[in-house]
Formats: structure tokens, sequence, C-alpha cells
């Protein structure tokens, strides 16, 4: 076979090959959602003269081609291999990995945000929570543990509840919980901690709200989930191994009440405490009270106390609540990603003999306007 032949061989064959990539993106069906990445994929846009005239329609259709494109996620695998094992690039879609830990890199101390977001914890006291017990916790993420000494870039984390304690109301008080926090104490393909760790977390918590209240890990059997596979997994596009998810019960949850607002209908439904389906579903770690929901209450006629506790939180607050419920006759967990404030006076009591509790992650605080506070 001459030199010639194997050249229009190899041509031909890589012109057949580009065709039939062509063609099978043109007849299949577009994907709605991303299951590694664990967001909604771009569909084909609505074609308009405005949009065809300010390019608009082209730059949407080029987003809904990158997301639909056939074996997306086989691509996305070697690309990150690619870029990690050959060319020793440290993060890939702003994720790294280090200490067998995958992080999520975050530079920027958004000052301005985090400043108004506490302002707008300051409302809140003043509309619903004055003369109540309130009080504040941040919760670090990864990167406040395995950023500096692995050279990634990092925001100062003392300057962040530096800027809180300064401009937060001065009857919430805070809890510091940091030194209560390794990198251990989360999972290392998500950016959540795990619950069956954080047991002296929330004993820290009670104790400053509560007293001499605690949590004692004895009274809780851990029950196991396999294999689990965290946020970071899918972002990163590399082949993490796979954990274990725990999720922790005791002798009273058959006497618990558990209630989730429907969104839709604004109707309070019974739910359990743990949605063991959601495990299977897009994201393992919507096990724990169902995942984000704007209200959910937990009802324990066997507490200690005939006291209640309001948390406003993010994700982080749905694994450790359920640890709550030993020392408080009701939790009333709200997420303000989901509600608006002003709805809260029909739809949740404020008295003064409860207690409260701001709970959110520095990720959150640092992007502050994502809470519906008005």
């Amino acid at each position: 076979m001459t030199e010639a032949i194997k050249n229009k061989i190899v041509t031909i064959t890589f012109l057949l090959a580009i065709f039939a990539i062509f063609i099978i993106n043109v007849v299949k069906t577009p994907t709605e959602v991303s299951e590694s990445e664990r967001r909604k994929l771009a569909q084909f846009p609505q074609i308009t003269w405005e949009k065809v005239e300010n390019t608009k329609f082209m730059e949407e259709f080029a987003t809904y081609t990158l997301d639909q494109f056939v074996a997306r996620d086989t691509f996305r695998k070697i690309k990150a291999q690619f870029l990690f094992g050959v060319l020793k690039q440290k993060e890939n879609n702003g994720i790294y990995i280090a200490d067998g830990q995958a992080a999520k890199l975050i530079t920027t101390l958004n000052e301005g945000e985090l400043t108004q977001t506490t302002k707008n914890f300051n409302k809140l006291y003043e509309q619903y929570l004055m003369r109540m017990n309130v009080y504040y916790a941040i919760i670090p993420d990864k990167n406040y543990f395995i950023a500096e000494p692995n050279g990634y870039p990092h925001i100062d984390y003392d300057k962040f509840r530096q800027i809180v304690a300064n401009n937060i109301h001065s009857s919430i008080k805070p809890i510091e919980i940091f030194s209560n926090l390794s990198v251990d104490d989360y999972y290392t393909t998500d950016i959540h901690w795990r619950q069956e760790k954080i047991i002296d977390v929330a004993n820290e918590i009670m104790k400053n709200m509560n007293g001499n209240a605690e949590i004692t890990k004895a009274n809780w059997q851990e029950n196991e989930k396999y294999p689990f596979y965290g946020s970071y997994y899918g972002q990163s596009a590399l082949p993490l191994p796979a954990e274990k998810l725990y999720y922790l019960t005791n002798d009273d949850m058959d006497d618990m009440t558990v209630k989730i607002l429907n969104e839709s209908t604004m109707q309070w439904e019974e739910k359990e405490m743990y949605n063991i389906p959601s495990f299977s579903g897009i994201d393992p770690y919507d096990i724990y009270l169902s995942g984000a929901k704007a209200l959910i209450t937990i009802e324990n006629p066997n507490s200690v106390t005939d006291k209640e506790l309001i948390v406003f939180r993010d994700s982080f607050g749905s694994s450790i609540a359920p640890l709550f419920t030993t020392q408080y006759r009701k939790v009333t967990l709200v997420d303000l990603r989901y509600i608006a404030s002003p709805l809260l006076s029909n739809l949740v009591e404020f008295n003064r003999r409860q207690d409260v509790l701001f709970l959110y992650s520095t990720e959150v605080l640092n992007q502050g306007s994502i809470l519906k506070i008005m």
C-alpha cells in the first residue's frame, strides 16, 4: 500500500468520524440534567429576530452545543486527567485535590456583600427576633484547612469573621466552631460535613445556647449508604474514590414528626427525617431532610426540654438539625435562599421563649445576596 493511499484512508476515516459525530449530535434527544455536574443543561434556544440581531442566539446556541455534545462526560474525564496527569495543572473547573480532599477554590472575599448580608441579619432580628436568645455560627469551607498548607490561594478567614463580628447586632451572640472542625469532618468529594463527625460541633452549639445540654454519641446509631459521590466528583471530572455516607438515628425518631412546606401549594406535608430514595438521585446529600427546602419543622415529644429552636440555615443545616432534636421539642429550619423573609410572619411563629441560630457556611455568606432578606 502506497503512502498516498494510506493518507487517503486516514483522511476519509477522520472525515467519516467527524460526520458520524455530527449526525449523532443532530439526532440525539437533548439531555435535561447532567447527573455528574448536578445542574440543568442548556436546551435549544428560542429563535427570535431580536436574539439573532444582537447575537444572543449564537451565544445560547454555542452553550447548547457544548452542553449537549455526545459522550460529553467521557471527554470531560479525558480532559481532566490530561490536565492533572500530563500537564500537572493544579485545578480543573475550579476544583483542586490536596491531602486526598477535593475542594473548590474560593479566592475573593466579597467584603461589601458580606457586610450587607450581616446587616440583613440585623434587619431580620429587628423584624422578628427582638428580645429572643439569638446566636450565629459560621461554618468554614474546606479551604480553611487545606489551601494554605498546599500552596493554594484562599480568602482571609480572620478578616472574614471580623467583618461579621463588626457589623452584626450586639444582641446576636457568636458561637465559635472553627476549632471544633478538621478537614476529616468533611466528605472528600463534597462541600458538606459528615453527620457522624459533627456531634462535638452540635454539643458546642448546645453548650452556648442551652447551658449544660449534651448530645451523647452513644445514643445514636450509624446507618450506612454506599457508594456516595459528592458534588466535586462530577465537577472535577476526575475518577475520585467513592465514600460511605452515614445517617444517625435514635429511639425517639419513630415518635418525631417532620413537616416540609410545599412551595407550590404553600401547604405543610408530613415527611421522613431521612429521604432514603434521594440517595439514588442527582444529589445523594438530599437524604438529610430531603435537601434544600424553604421551611421544615421537626417535633420531638420526647425531648429533654420543652424549648423551641429556629435555625436560619443553608444546606449544612440539614444534617446537623436532627442532632438538635434531643434538646428541643421543636426545631424549625428556615432557608432564605428559597423563601423571602416577609413571608415568614405568616408561616413561622416567633416568641421570646425560643432560641434562634444563624448557621451559615463561609461560601454562602460570601455570596449573601442569594438570601431573600427584604
